[in-house]
């Protein structure tokens, strides 16, 4: 990978979209494999292009709602004309387990956005 610049973004309710120049689909792609591996998240299904990824246990969180911590996102990343976009989506709301869960959703989202920009770009 030569230079990498981020030349887009877009932000809905659930998702947001970052559009990388200089960059390969599968180098985007492992950069994100790593980040979340270290953030603790583990592929659960699909590929590291188009998959999901999850942290807790999911048996646990609909036993026990909001007591267990459980995240995850969906996560595309695709080829856009000559740049690279990565995708990633909330895989839950939280809502199930209250205003804390959601907050917590919404607040780890954030830094996972923040983290993945800053590890593709560097």
């Amino acid at each position: 990978m030569g230079k990498v610049a981020m030349v887009g973004s877009k932000t809905t309710k659930e998702s947001e979209t970052r559009v990388f120049s200089g960059a390969t689909v599968e180098a985007v792609a492992d950069k994100v494999a790593l980040f979340m591996a270290a953030r603790g998240y583990r592929l659960e299904s699909g590929t590291k292009m188009q998959g999901v990824y999850g942290t807790g246990s999911a048996a646990a969180h609909a036993m026990l709602g909001a007591m267990v911590k459980r995240q995850k996102y969906n996560i595309t990343v695709v080829q856009d004309g000559e740049n690279v976009a990565l995708v990633v989506a909330k895989g839950m709301t939280g809502m199930s387990g209250g205003l804390l869960s959601a907050r917590r959703v919404k607040k780890e989202f954030a830094a996972i956005m923040s983290g993945l920009q800053e590890s593709i770009l560097s």
